[in-house]
């Protein structure tokens, strides 16, 4: 039985290595990257590398899962309780937000990495996958709920989830700078583009 310390280090090595794989992936996309360009950019061998990994692929996917449930987590509390569905909607964006300002180079690959996968790593049902799916659903039913109580105006919910998913990329990844948007700001943009959308 390992220790706690040993556990730590572990812990430490595998972090250590995905912030290695991210920045290859980021450079060579799945197919180009290889395990021995990882390893190096990590600062391991090659043997300590397939000690915790058998494959690149397992390393794109521990990135995915890891990645989407730290968002699910993050914004849980907030979409607990619907009664003031727009008041939910909104403070969840507000935390994505700070997620995407404080680590973009992770959320540019959670949100193109699906782009450069073979279908073979789409098969089952993969963690990622579950967590994207709940944070999606839950979205679309706080629109859903918010247009019901005159929240948000009147919309095709599903359309606008993919809308407000393009403005929010072009607000956080478009040079916005280092600076985490405000909340009030951020919802002055959602409210005015929802407001748009639902008078046109």
């Amino acid at each position: 039985m390992i220790s706690d310390r040993q556990a730590k280090e572990r812990e430490r090595r595998k972090d250590q290595i995905l912030k290695g794989a991210l920045t290859v992936f980021k450079e060579k996309g799945l197919e180009k990257a290889t395990m021995d360009e990882i390893a190096k950019q990590a600062d391991f061998g090659k043997a300590t590398l397939y000690y915790y990994f058998h494959s690149k692929e397992e390393i794109f996917i521990e990135l995915l899962d890891r990645g989407w449930k730290m968002i699910w987590e993050s914004i849980e509390p907030a979409i607990e309780d619907h009664e003031q569905p727009k008041e939910s909607f909104m403070q969840a964006l507000h935390i994505i937000g700070g997620l995407v300002t404080d680590n973009k180079t992770l959320f540019e690959f959670l949100f193109t990495a699906p782009q450069m996968m073979p279908g073979a790593l789409m098969e089952g049902k993969p963690a990622w996958k579950s967590y994207q799916n709940k944070m999606y659903g839950v979205f679309q039913g706080l629109l859903e709920e918010g247009m019901a109580k005159g929240e948000f105006p009147e919309m095709q919910s599903d359309i606008m989830m993919r809308a407000i998913g393009g403005l929010f990329h072009g607000l956080f990844f478009l040079g916005h700078g280092e600076k985490r948007m405000s909340r009030e700001t951020m919802e002055e943009f959602i409210t005015s583009f929802i407001g748009n959308y639902g008078n046109s």
